[in-house]
């Protein structure tokens, strides 16, 4: 059953995606002091830790792609407001638009204006690699059966190479990042980290065939610690040719 009854707002699914945002933000950090060996702490453990980090980053992906893409008829299913499994949520995603996953970005300042790129890291997460790593998590998470720990071996120098990898996978594509608009309308715009400390979002709408209409959002948190989300200017951009 599908709920018709809210009409899907783009500000509100921003909001709560940069909320989203800032809390992957927070374990891609702890997952670097992991890695830089800051906590101190035996490789086993480490790579446990780091897993966990791992397995909930791939579900806030996945979550913030339920939110974002909140105006397909199916993300408003029952099913996909109860589902937890990322794999899950992204292939009920796949399934309605191929192109629900985000996409690495890099801007770069040109003599008139930003430039945008998208696809330009070869390194960036994949939705094919952010299966592996989500089914990956899950081997690493559980403890394993009589005969798997008969049969363990002793993690090596290479099971830490394989989380810095991830690691710099991941950064590569939600650093600054785009998801498509299933509609065709436009493109959500994402900065991680940015000079205020917290994620930000643009949404770009087409506005004509050459121009966009441009609405930029910052989150902020106040003393009392709530997620806020701010309009903080609208602008008008003409697209390259």
């Amino acid at each position: 059953m599908t709920d018709k009854n809210k009409a899907f707002s783009t500000s509100e699914a921003v909001g709560r995606y940069l909320a989203l945002m800032h809390e992957l933000a927070t374990r891609v950090e702890l997952v670097a002091r992991i890695c830089d060996g800051h906590l101190d702490l035996p490789l086993p453990f480490a790579r446990e830790f780091v897993y966990l980090q791992f397995r909930h980053i791939c579900e806030l992906i996945a979550l913030g792609c339920l939110q974002l893409h909140g105006d397909i008829p199916e993300t408003q299913t029952q099913a996909a407001k109860s589902e937890w499994n990322a794999d899950k949520m992204m292939k009920l995603l796949q399934r309605s638009y191929a192109h629900s996953f985000p996409q690495c970005v890099e801007r770069s300042q040109t003599a008139v204006g930003t430039s945008i790129k998208a696809n330009g890291k070869p390194n960036a997460l994949t939705y094919s690699d952010f299966k592996k790593l989500y089914g990956e998590c899950g081997d690493a998470l559980h403890r394993g059966t009589i005969r798997s720990i008969q049969t363990s071996r002793h993690l090596t120098q290479a099971d830490y190479d394989a989380m810095v990898a991830w690691q710099g996978k991941i950064v590569d594509l939600m650093n600054e990042h785009l998801v498509g608009r299933a509609n065709g309308t436009g493109i959500y715009l994402i900065s991680l980290r940015t000079d205020s400390g917290y994620p930000e979002c643009s949404i770009l709408t087409k506005n004509g065939e050459a121009k966009m209409d441009v609405s930029n959002f910052k989150m902020k948190i106040g003393d009392a610690g709530y997620e806020d989300l701010m309009l903080v200017g609208n602008m008008k951009l003409s697209a390259a040719s």
